[in-house]
């Protein structure tokens, strides 16, 4: 009966030994063909979240793929973080036995992390001059604004949110050099400093539905569409 146990262990750890080296060798394709579609600059990490991964290696179906790269640049944006989770991923018998072929992405979820001064950059031409700073409790510009004839100092604190594939600034506080804290509704300046910027396509071809911030970083989310990818 002894001997019997060890042989079952055995055999279960070789089945675990080998189901994780065929992931592994599997991921390393997945991941050639992920950075090759989306241009990354960089490799980036693939994992396999199907378990046991051998029989979905036989049918090629996978439920979820994630995808993982930082320091990330594609199609004129550096991403700090990207992250991808990618659903329904088919990949051909022929694929799988190294010959060339495509891999169907039902859809994909994303974030992509920037940082301030990527921000500062994607936003340089609405801001002529001024800066955007991202604090712990919103976002606020600094710029120079025309009022009442004089050049004064800005200081608009106010959210970013996401629209029709841009990041647009709404402002909730102005205060003006000396004169303070003024109305909005004064002088138009509330439209003065509200706007909406589209951005470059995405890395991974995300669709931009939702911004997020905290102290120095902006986390843009949202869906990327199905895909073929070229293995």
């Amino acid at each position: 009966m002894r001997k019997l146990l060890i042989a079952v262990v055995v055999l279960v750890l070789l089945g675990a030994g080998a189901d994780f080296a065929a992931a592994r060798i599997f991921e390393d394709r997945v991941t050639e063909a992920l950075q090759r579609e989306y241009d990354l600059g960089r490799r980036p990490v693939v994992q396999v979240r199907d378990f046991p991964f051998l029989p979905h290696l036989a049918t090629g179906r996978f439920s979820t793929i994630d995808l993982a790269a930082t320091d990330a640049t594609a199609r004129g944006i550096n991403a700090a973080q990207l992250q991808l989770t990618l659903h329904g991923v088919r990949v051909p018998r022929d694929v799988m036995l190294g010959e060339p072929g495509r891999i169907s992405v039902d859809r994909a979820d994303g974030t992509i992390e920037l940082t301030e001064a990527e921000v500062n950059r994607l936003l340089a031409d609405r801001l002529q001059g001024g800066t955007l700073a991202i604090k712990e409790d919103g976002v606020e510009v600094r710029s120079q604004v025309q009022f009442l004839g004089q050049s004064l100092d800005a200081l608009v604190t106010g959210e970013l949110g996401a629209r029709a594939g841009g990041v647009t600034f709404t402002p909730e506080e102005i205060r003006l050099g000396e004169l303070g804290r003024i109305d909005p509704s004064q002088g138009g300046l509330a439209s003065r400093f509200t706007f909406q910027v589209p951005l470059p396509e995405l890395p991974a071809g995300v669709r931009l539905e939702r911004v997020d911030t905290r102290p120095g970083t902006v986390v843009l989310s949202g869906r990327a569409a199905a895909v073929r990818v070229a293995a």
